[in-house]
């Protein structure tokens, strides 16, 4: 059952995991910033619900799509690519990757559930 407590063990788990290969690899140790950033998308996890609330079982619509995830998805892979020039870009490039990556997470959770997400929905 993918629920709200599922959407952010998932969410910290993928996207505080991410964060911790992505230090690895780029600066060959680890730091607690990955935590943060677990704890973060844990915070974010139920983002389309609150955009598309789940007050009847057919709330599933646009938001909730394969269509918009991949918008999703691109948008994050900008954000990855986007090169910084100041403390507050960077936090606002962390911010959106890691909302980002909890979002396209509750999306897949939703995707394996017997409803599914639809292609495209509603808006």
């Amino acid at each position: 059952m993918s629920n709200a407590a599922t959407h952010a063990l998932f969410a910290a788990a993928m996207v505080g995991g991410a964060h911790a290969v992505h230090d690895l690899q780029r600066h060959g140790q680890l730091t607690a910033a990955p935590l943060l950033t677990g704890g973060m998308a844990t915070v974010l996890a139920s983002l389309p619900d609150w955009i598309e609330p789940a007050t009847n079982p057919h709330h599933r619509q646009f938001f909730h799509s394969f269509v918009f995830g991949g918008v999703v998805v691109y948008v994050t892979y900008r954000l990855y690519r986007w090169e910084t020039e100041s403390p507050w870009q960077e936090f606002l490039r962390w911010l959106g990757m890691v909302a980002g990556g909890a979002y396209v997470v509750h999306l897949i959770c939703d995707s394996g559930t017997p409803r599914s997400l639809p292609m495209l929905g509603r808006l």
